[in-house]
């Protein structure tokens, strides 16, 4: 997995956002996937720059059953979910999923 820096990351955004190009030519432009520029995207417009800041973070354990318990309750997919906690990934949200079966 490539890892980009905050400045990437943030160009790419904000280039979007000034709506003059698709997420596909920026993501052809830049060599980012287009899954990954769009979970960008949605972190910066949620949570500004602290959004697109990569985090290594053990979670608790409270957390991570509030946060199970937003996804079931509002029937937010695992990417909207991840995206309105800012987590680093929607891995970590499946890692937790597959936990509680």
């Amino acid at each position: 997995m490539t890892k980009y820096t905050i400045d990437e990351k943030s160009n790419a955004v904000l280039e979007y956002l000034k709506g003059k190009k698709s997420y596909q030519s920026i993501a052809q432009e830049r060599n980012v996937g287009l899954s990954p520029l769009k979970r960008w995207v949605a972190r910066y417009q949620k949570h500004g720059m602290e959004g697109l800041v990569s985090s290594y973070t053990n979670y608790t354990l409270p957390f991570k059953l509030e946060v199970l318990t937003y996804m079931n309750e509002y029937g937010a997919s695992i990417n909207e979910t991840a995206v309105h906690y800012n987590l680093p990934s929607d891995s970590t949200l499946l890692n937790w999923v597959d936990c509680q079966h």
